[in-house]
């Protein structure tokens, strides 16, 4: 399979399934348990469920290294759905409240879309009880990777 930088308009370069499929050949992100949930051109939302176990800091947060790997995932792969495989070139995160919650979300959209670099804006939200709270929003810049983890994702059917 390979992924398309130059999908049909509206098309994902790479789709919900491709995502999934990519999250397990990645251990540290199949640790975390993250999910994938929607897919667009341009847009993307990821889920993660909080293990207070071994996901929180010393006040029982979400610590701030998962805020910041929940809004690099999200920025690549919105940026994914419009050019193929990518890699972060740089990323800013600003913290606007403690990672307080049961589980915590992310809506990743690009900005604006280039041959060279894809710019993304993150929003991460701590959810409790069906209620949601803006903790963290994030910029990103994104660049293209050529060839990689995406385009070895096997295509559904036998394998050989």
């Amino acid at each position: 399979m390979t992924s398309s930088p130059h999908a049909s308009p509206g098309e994902p370069a790479v789709t919900l399934d491709q995502f999934r499929q990519v999250i397990e050949m990645q251990p540290f992100t199949r640790w975390t348990g993250l999910e994938v949930v929607s897919v667009e051109r341009g847009r993307v939302e990821t889920w993660l469920r909080l293990r207070h176990e071994d996901m929180t800091q010393h006040h029982g947060f979400l610590h701030g290294g998962l805020v910041g790997f929940l809004a690099d995932n999200a920025a690549a792969y919105a940026a994914a759905t419009e050019i193929g495989d990518v890699v972060t070139a740089q990323f800013s995160l600003n913290f606007l409240a403690p990672g307080i919650g049961d589980s915590f979300y992310t809506r990743a959209e690009v900005v604006k879309a280039g041959r060279r670099q894809v710019t993304v804006r993150v929003d991460v939200f701590a959810e409790t009880g069906g209620e949601a709270k803006l903790i963290a929003v994030a910029t990103a810049i994104i660049l293209p990777a050529g060839r990689g983890a995406i385009d070895i994702v096997p295509q559904e059917g036998p394998s050989s």
